[in-house]
């Protein structure tokens, strides 16, 4: 008797994030993992490879792998290169504190297609937030170093309360070092930020924020782009997604829908940013990523929306069908409902100018 192949997830797997380690040479103001130390029991360099062969099955098409600080996971290049010969499109998020030779041998040995660096401001504020006073000279350094070796680069700027007005100079001195792509995000209240909320950014300048973005990409200098977070449906909608699909703009969180994350000992989640252990959904020491992606019971917080879920102004905005409610995530960490956002650009005042 003919064997029966394996059920097709109903969901297709676009997109990753992987946290190697918690292991951190840092110990940043706005940690949401409160990176540091290594978790115990931390998924060996064999159990990874195991999964990183399930994630090249699922169909991924896209990989980043983050830390704690990714450089501190001893044979991350070897996991990166095996998902990069699946036909995986592998990137990483690294603080670049203190790159050098032997990095860059691991990132062309891993054929990466683009490093990311954290960079949360012009030296002042990006030394307040990362702790420490060579930081920003460090990135720099990585930066042209990056360059110097043809690697592309790619920056993330956690935005605060007090960093915001680097945002012009910050924009200037990113393409002055070759910068190709510029990510902004919002600091969710957790982990260090736990008991720092008076340090998040007001939600009246989210518009101020797309604005921005809409902006500099018609300078068309360097392509910058909104998180998941950041946004939705004012005029600069079309503007801020960069250019991920054909109709740009935002289609509802992903968690669990086309993207998932795997911590540091094996734990499942839709999203990186739903960092609660009420989110993990399995562990790939317990059952096969492949299983856990493929339950219909998991992920049901977006696998089962319904627009009546919705609450406060998403409740009566006539694009929740399409919107979904923003990031689950910031929603969570924020306002403690999963359906309604506490920084859409539509209910700020001047979004519409």
């Amino acid at each position: 008797m003919k064997q029966a192949e394996p059920r097709r997830p109903r969901y297709d797997l676009l997109s990753c994030l992987w946290e190697l380690t918690l292991r951190c040479n840092m110990n940043c103001l706005h940690c949401g993992s409160r990176a540091g130390a290594a978790r115990k029991n931390e998924l060996a360099l064999d159990e990874c490879m195991r999964v990183a062969g399930e994630i090249a099955l699922l169909g991924c098409q896209e990989l980043t792998f983050i830390g704690g600080e990714v450089f501190m996971y001893k044979g991350w290049e070897k996991i990166a290169r095996h998902l990069a010969d699946a036909g995986v499109t592998v990137n990483i998020m690294t603080n670049g504190y203190r790159m050098g030779k032997v990095h860059i041998r691991q990132i062309k040995h891993a054929r990466l297609a683009n490093v990311g660096i954290s960079i949360d401001g012009m030296e002042e504020n990006h030394v307040r937030i990362r702790r420490r006073p060579d930081g920003f000279a460090q990135v720099t350094k990585a930066l042209d170093l990056l360059w110097q070796e043809g690697i592309p680069s790619g920056v993330v700027t956690s935005l605060l309360a007090f960093n915001y007005d680097d945002l012009e100079p910050m924009y200037d001195f990113l393409v002055e070092h070759h910068v190709e792509l510029w990510q902004l995000q919002l600091v969710n209240p957790m982990g260090n930020m736990a008991g720092n909320r008076t340090l998040v950014i007001d939600p009246q300048k989210i518009p101020s924020i797309t604005r921005f973005i809409r902006k500099k990409n018609r300078e068309r200098r360097m392509a910058v782009v909104a998180a998941d977070n950041i946004g939705y449906f004012d005029q600069n909608e079309s503007y801020i997604r960069g250019r991920r699909t054909a109709i740009c703009c935002w289609e509802g969180c992903q968690a669990g829908i086309t993207g998932l994350f795997i911590d540091s000992v094996g734990n499942v989640k839709g999203c990186g940013a739903l960092y609660d252990d009420v989110f993990i959904e399995g562990n790939v020491r317990e059952r096969s990523l492949t299983d856990i992606w493929s339950d219909e019971s998991c992920f049901a917080y977006n696998r089962t929306f319904e627009p009546e879920m919705l609450t406060g102004k998403c409740e009566v905005c006539g694009l929740g069908e399409v919107c979904h409610g923003g990031c689950r995530a910031s929603n969570f960490f924020a306002g403690g409902s999963l359906y309604e956002s506490q920084f859409c650009s539509r209910n700020q005042a001047g979004a519409a100018n």
